[in-house]
């Protein structure tokens, strides 16, 4: 492709799609891919698209699936390993997934 914001961006993504594919822990993985998400999202906002012009509808559409990537990615995270954001402790990972959803939600139910 001709466009310079397309090669310095496909860089980018290309780099974290190798980071993604080594052996991560799932926080590093997490992050990883919301970053492949946010180039992908620079990507399909683009300022100087032009729907006539190839180039973009192939950037769009490579953009578009780093998206899903990053969509199938965070899906397939263990919620339990991942710390939520504001708090300084994991949920716990043991008995009644339901139960233990219920109590985690009660205790965090004031934060």
């Amino acid at each position: 492709m001709k466009c310079l914001i397309f090669r310095n961006k496909s860089a980018v993504i290309e780099d974290i799609t190798n980071r993604l594919g080594r052996g991560r822990a799932d926080g590093e993985k997490a992050r990883l891919a919301r970053k492949l998400g946010q180039e992908a999202d620079s990507l399909l906002t683009c300022a100087d698209y032009n729907r006539n012009s190839q180039d973009c509808k192939n950037c769009r559409a490579i953009a578009a699936r780093r998206k899903r990537l990053m969509w199938c990615l965070l899906k397939n995270i263990k919620p339990g390993r991942i710390i939520i954001t504001g708090t300084k402790r994991r949920p716990q990972e043991h008995g009644n997934k339901q139960t233990d959803t219920i109590n985690w939600q009660k205790e965090n139910r004031g934060a």
